[in-house]
């Protein structure tokens, strides 16, 4: 159907483009036709506004010209709002309102022992957590360095769920390649060593990757007495290495050989390690040892409060 030819000319006028003498004539026409409406309406004004005429036509003149000039500033106001509005619908994120109360629930439940703060995934609420939810506990636990952490990531090698029994597995093959490749290392760089200092560092090294193996649990019972005695094997020659005879008091305590424990703690006191800090295993020594009157004199409060697990200690044996 064809159009109307005004229809079509008014198309073909909003197809071209103006240039600034064409604006500049237009609001010089709209100027004129305001001047010319504004001079019609004080021809009828009443007779006590006519010695006001010409103020009178000059605030109608203004006021419409301004109002023409306004009219223009609000579009283009309204036009940079409507671009900028819908620019930013496009490109702004959606968010969603999460409610930590209900997500809570979902989590795996955190036992902690003695307030150590270690997560044990070994509680009765086990068997309801997903196998994301373990995977990621694991992580947790496998970085947080604890004592026992990798022994207690054993413990889901037998879970029901595929995915958790292969990242436990992956966890533990890859700390005990960590350590095996360390231990070969400082082997090699002992075999190599010459110098007495050197050795003696390379050494104490050597024991305390060994200990490794027992501290974090990856050891199982029967490979503990094989480390420990590989400890002790390799610190055996050591005389000057306060750290060494520390670890081999720890040695000793793990193994219940508590005599033979404060006499290497007493051994490292000489070689400059402060007794402070030698209370914990102090105070561990005499208690086996059923020696409870003198507990109290290595319950120091200020190491004691920094392991959670001995400050309830602190008020019990202060006053015994």
């Amino acid at each position: 159907m064809p159009e109307h030819p005004t229809i079509q000319l008014l198309i073909e006028s909003l197809k071209q483009t103006n240039n600034s003498e064409q604006v500049l004539l237009f609001l010089l026409i709209e100027l004129l036709l305001w001047a010319l409406f504004s001079v019609l309406i004080v021809q009828f004004l009443p007779r006590k506004y006519q010695p006001y005429r010409l103020e009178i036509f000059t605030f109608f003149t203004l006021v419409n010209v301004g109002l023409l000039f306004t009219g223009i500033i609000l579009t283009l106001a309204m036009l940079l709002f409507g671009l900028s509005w819908a620019t930013h619908r496009i490109s702004r994120p959606s968010y969603e309102s999460i409610f930590f109360e209900e997500q809570v629930a979902d989590f795996p439940m955190v036992e902690s022992k003695f307030h150590e703060g270690i997560l044990a995934l070994e509680s009765q609420q086990s068997a309801k957590i997903s196998s994301d939810e373990k995977i990621k506990s694991l992580k947790i636990l496998y970085d947080s360095h604890a004592q026992g952490n990798i022994g207690k990531i054993k413990k889901f090698l037998s879970d029901g769920s595929d995915e958790t029994r292969l990242y436990a597995f992956a966890l533990i093959s890859t700390f005990e390649k960590q350590l095996n490749q360390s231990i070969k290392l400082l082997q090699e760089q002992l075999a190599r060593s010459t110098d007495a200092t050197q050795k003696e560092r390379l050494s104490f090294e050597l024991a305390q990757t060994y200990w490794q193996f027992i501290f974090h649990g990856v050891a199982n019972e029967q490979l503990t007495g094989f480390y420990t005695q590989k400890i002790e094997e390799t610190l055996q020659y050591t005389t000057k290495n306060r750290n060494a005879f520390v670890l081999l008091g720890k040695i000793k305590i793990f193994n219940h050989a508590y005599n033979e424990a404060e006499h290497y703690f007493l051994k490292a006191i000489e070689l400059g390690t402060p007794p402070n800090a030698l209370a914990t295993f102090f105070a561990e020594i005499k208690y086996a040892q059923k020696r409870y009157d003198e507990i109290a004199q290595y319950i120091i409060k200020e190491e004691f409060e920094i392991d959670l697990r001995l400050k309830p200690l602190v008020p019990i044996w202060s006053h015994a």
